[in-house]
């Protein structure tokens, strides 16, 4: 479920995306993230939000990151059959090939250990139901919280809390995920308590929070500069879900693109 980015914080942010059993033909929801940063790097607005719109149609995805005034200003449209698809900075009007993400399964994840040699970290996540029902987008919502811990001394009083209100509904995921990580902790739950190259052994007990998260606050604590622990707060909220048909057109790359093969290696037209 995850793929190696540069900052821990957004990494972090693919911890809350949810899956479920539930499908639907179409899909559009909104997202508003704010993230709280207790060491923020140097010219990075702290605590900073984002605005992010997904959308579904058959085997198709589209996922649109707004600017100022919702404008959307950079984008991933993907075919979830041909597992390729497009990244598009809307206001350079420049677009590159990129091809899906390979998901790991337990089995392809234990048969990577024993290539390499090496030993899984081992983590304990607990999930508790606190019985709490609401009724958000017309859906019934229930509040489960899961704690995640890493099993060694390398990170003394390192945590993950995500505190979360989930509604049988399926997210309309950009990677287009296979069926087994709605099933596995290791792609349900997730950690960032445990970096590249490793890979983490979950031993979860109690209900996996499967399903969409409408109300989400992840609260992630580790050491960070000089050892002092760093706390890494996300809250995610959906603002707008629809399952209302959608238009094909919006999953069709526009005319007056230029193809741009480095458009994240800085020469895009627009600030990223």
């Amino acid at each position: 479920m995850f793929v190696m980015y540069k900052r821990r914080s957004t990494r972090l942010l693919l911890l809350v995306f949810g899956c479920s059993i539930m499908c639907h033909a179409d899909t559009m929801i909104k997202i508003h993230t704010v993230t709280t940063d207790s060491q923020p790097d140097a010219n990075i607005a702290n605590p900073s939000a984002a605005f992010v719109v997904q959308y579904r149609h058959g085997i198709m995805r589209r996922r649109d990151s707004l600017g100022a005034g919702g404008v959307p200003s950079f984008g991933e449209i993907a075919n979830c059959e041909t597992k390729t698809g497009f990244q598009v900075d809307w206001g350079a009007h420049e677009y590159q090939n990129y091809k899906m993400v390979k998901f790991l399964s337990e089995g392809e994840r234990g048969e990577y250990l024993r290539k390499t040699r090496r030993t899984a970290v081992q983590v304990e996540s607990n999930t508790v139901d606190t019985g709490e029902r609401k009724t958000l987008f017309g859906h019934s919502a229930k509040h489960l919280i899961t704690t995640t811990k890493r099993e060694d001394a390398s990170s003394p009083n390192a945590e993950e809390i995500l505190d979360g209100w989930y509604v049988d509904h399926e997210l309309p995921d950009r990677n287009c995920a296979p069926d087994f990580v709605r099933s596995e902790a290791y792609s349900v739950i997730g950690t960032a308590l445990v970096d590249h190259p490793d890979l983490a052994e979950f031993h979860h007990s109690g209900p996996l929070p499967t399903g969409l998260p409408v109300k989400l606050k992840l609260t992630s604590k580790r050491a960070g500069k000089n050892g002092i622990l760093r706390t890494i707060t996300i809250e995610k909220t959906v603002e707008d879900l629809s399952d209302s048909p959608l238009s094909p057109s919006l999953f069709e790359l526009p005319k007056g693109l230029h193809e741009n093969p480095q458009l994240w290696e800085g020469h895009s037209g627009s600030t990223r």
